[in-house]
């Protein structure tokens, strides 16, 4: 072996040794990123349980003014339908409101996901919902939130389908 030779070999590993711990570092730092949710995702997931609430009474223009108004955005909610676009979805918040169904929902298990860099996150919880008859209801629930114009914008919502909201 030349000397040119011998001398490259330990600058490879050494290479190799840093270029594996960089990775490492890097794939730690994204996945902390992806489990700390910023606080205008929060404050985007709690004013849409804001929103429910008020539209619980009778009120919707808090519900109407969170969501995008995109072609996209999808409800799948406790009656089991499957809607999509903004028209769609917008009747049928419109519709729950004129219902003034009272009550109030409450968080727990509030799990988030944020990819960062993509605009895109989403929230898992479990909505506790007491209405004014006294029936309490346990739902799982999916938010998902695309960033649009510097503000979370809920694109779907999806909870568990319930047998009581069929009848």
């Amino acid at each position: 072996m030349n000397t040119h030779t011998m001398t490259r070999f330990p600058l490879l590993k050494t290479t190799r040794t840093l270029m594996v711990a960089l990775a490492s570092i890097a794939l730690t730092v994204a996945a902390n990123a992806s489990d700390a949710p910023s606080q205008k995702l929060k404050a985007a997931n709690e004013g849409f349980y804001s929103a429910l609430n008020t539209m619980f009474t009778g009120k919707i223009d808090p519900m109407l003014a969170l969501w995008s108004h995109g072609k996209d955005v999808a409800y799948l909610g406790p009656d089991g339908r499957f809607l999509t676009g903004w028209n769609s979805v917008k009747a049928d918040w419109n519709k729950q409101a004129s219902m003034k169904l009272g009550g109030k929902a409450v968080l727990s298990n509030v799990s988030y996901f944020m990819l960062p860099g993509s605009g895109i996150a989403v929230v898992q919880d479990i909505e506790q919902i007491t209405t004014d008859k006294g029936l309490k209801l346990s739902i799982r629930a999916t938010n998902v939130y695309r960033m649009e114009g510097g503000v979370w914008k809920m694109v779907s919502h999806h909870t568990d389908k319930l047998s009581a909201v069929l009848k």
